[in-house]
C-alpha cells in the first residue's frame, strides 16, 4: 500500500465526517428558474445562443459568487450517501473495524426514509431541478442513482445477509422493469431510460441498471431480474463501436454526443460487475477487453492524467480521476496490472487535486484555472470510494 493514498484516504474520510452530508452541486446553478428560463432561451436559435452566452460562461466560472447571489442552500445527495456507505462497508471488509459498518447502516436507514415520492417501489433521484434536453423536476428517480443506492444495500446483504437489504434491492430492481422506458428493439433487447419520464438512449445508465439486475439475481434467484439485465447488458454489446467504445447516447436517439472518460468508465464497471455474477455464463469477454482496451489507450495522457474525451484532456474532471481508479479497481483480479495503473492515477490526483484540507477539487481547466469547490456527490464521494481500492496490500 501507497503511504501517501492511505494518508489521503484518512485525510479525506476526516473531511466527510468533520463537514458532514450537505454541499453545494455542479447543478445547483443551472437548476434555477432564472437560468433554466435562460438555457431555455438559448436554444431556440443562433441570435439567442449568443445573447444569453454571457450569463451561461457566468454559471460556469463563478458559480461560487452566483450562489451567495441567489442564496443557493446546501443539498444532501442520495447518490453521494450511497457512495460513501460503499466506502465504508469496503473499509470495514478491510479492517473489520466495526465503526465503518454502523456508519454505513447508518447511512441506509437514512436511504430507507429519502426515496423519491410518488413511487410504489424503492428509488432514488437528485434533490434539485435538472435540464438535460428537457426539465427534470426535483427528486425524479434516476437509474443512475438508483443503482448506486441499491448496490449499497446489496453490499450490506453480502456482509450481514440481513434479507431486509436484499428485498430493497429487490424492490429498486421492480422499479427498473416497471417504472423505467424501454422498449424492445428488433433482436428484442433494451435500453432502460435514464428517467421515469423520458425515453432517453443512454448507454452508461442502462448498463448500471443491467449490472444491479444481474447482481440481484445471484442472490434471489428472480430469473426475470437476470432476463431484463441480459436484454439490457446485450442492447449496448450490440451498438459498441469497431474501435472499443460507445457514444454516450445510444440508437434510436439522434444525438450521439462525445465519446467521454467517466461514462466509459461505468459501462466497463457494470460488464465487469456482470461477468463476476454470472460467473461460466457470461460470454462477452471479447467486448469486455475491446471497450477496457480503448479506454486506457484513449483516456490518459501520459499514462496517469485522466481526458475528459478521447480528443481532449480538458477539462480534467475529478469524476473521471475517480472513476478511473474504481474502474481498473474493480478489474483487478483479472487484470492485475491495472492495480499499479490506478495507484499511478490516484498519486496523481492527489498531488494535483487534493486540498490542504482534505477534500478534492472539481476541475481543472485549460488555462490553467482550477474550481477548487468541494462538491460531495460529484467529487468527495466518488473519490472515497476509489481510494478504498487501493487500501490493501497487492
Amino acid at each position: 500500500m501507497d503511504p501517501q493514498i492511505i494518508k489521503a484516504y484518512k485525510q479525506l474520510e476526516e473531511w466527510i465526517d468533520k463537514n458532514g452530508p450537505f454541499s453545494y452541486d455542479v447543478s445547483d446553478i443551472k437548476a434555477l428558474p432564472f437560468f433554466i428560463f435562460i438555457i431555455n432561451l438559448s436554444r431556440k436559435s443562433k441570435f439567442a445562443k449568443n445573447l444569453t452566452a454571457p450569463i451561461i460562461y457566468l454559471s460556469d466560472n463563478y458559480s461560487n459568487l452566483l450562489r451567495k447571489i441567489f442564496i443557493v442552500k446546501k443539498n444532501i445527495f442520495p447518490q453521494g450517501q450511497a457512495l460513501i456507505a460503499r466506502a465504508f462497508f469496503a473499509k470495514y471488509n478491510l479492517t473489520n473495524d466495526k465503526s465503518y459498518l454502523e456508519k454505513a447502516i447508518k447511512i441506509l436507514e437514512w436511504l430507507k426514509e429519502n426515496t423519491s415520492q410518488g413511487y410504489k417501489m424503492y428509488c432514488w433521484g437528485q434533490p434539485y431541478n435538472w435540464y438535460s434536453r428537457k426539465l427534470f423536476p426535483t427528486n425524479i428517480p434516476r437509474a443512475t442513482v438508483t443503482s448506486q443506492v441499491a448496490n449499497a444495500f446489496l453490499d450490506a446483504y453480502e456482509i450481514l445477509r440481513d434479507k431486509e437489504y436484499l428485498r430493497i434491492a429487490e424492490n429498486s430492481c421492480d422499479f427498473f422493469i416497471e417504472d423505467l422506458n424501454w422498449k424492445e428493439d428488433a433482436d428484442g433487447f433494451i435500453c432502460f431510460s435514464y428517467t421515469s419520464v423520458d425515453n432517453y438512449h443512454i448507454h452508461n445508465a442502462s448498463m448500471l441498471a443491467a449490472a444491479v439486475l444481474i447482481r440481484t439475481w445471484k442472490y434471489s434467484g428472480i430469473e426475470k431480474y437476470k432476463e431484463y439485465g441480459l436484454k439490457a447488458m446485450n442492447f449496448t454489446i450490440k451498438h459498441q463501436n469497431e474501435n472499443g467504445s460507445w457514444y454516450y447516447w445510444a440508437p434510436p436517439d439522434k444525438i450521439m454526443g462525445k465519446i467521454d472518460s467517466y461514462h466509459t468508465g461505468f459501462i466497463i464497471e457494470s460488464l465487469e460487475s456482470i461477468k463476476k455474477n454470472l460467473g461460466s455464463e457470461f460470454t462477452d469477454n471479447d467486448t469486455l477487453k475491446n471497450g477496457l482496451a480503448f479506454y486506457i489507450n484513449n483516456f490518459f495522457a501520459d499514462g496517469e492524467v485522466p481526458k475528459m474525451t478521447f480528443k481532449s484532456v480538458h477539462p480534467i474532471d475529478i469524476q473521471s480521476c475517480a472513476q478511473a481508479i474504481i474502474t481498473f479497481g474493480e478489474l483487478q483480479s483479472s487484470f492485475p496490472e491495472l492495480t499499479e495503473k490506478a495507484e499511478k492515477i490516484a498519486l496523481w490526483t492527489i498531488n494535483n487535486m487534493m486540498d490542504k484540507k482534505g477534500y478534492f477539487y472539481y476541475r481543472i481547466y485549460k488555462n490553467g484555472r482550477i474550481d477548487k469547490t468541494p462538491y460531495i456527490r460529484w467529487s468527495e464521494s466518488w473519490m472515497l470510494r476509489a481510494l478504498t481500492f487501493l487500501l490493501q496490500d497487492k
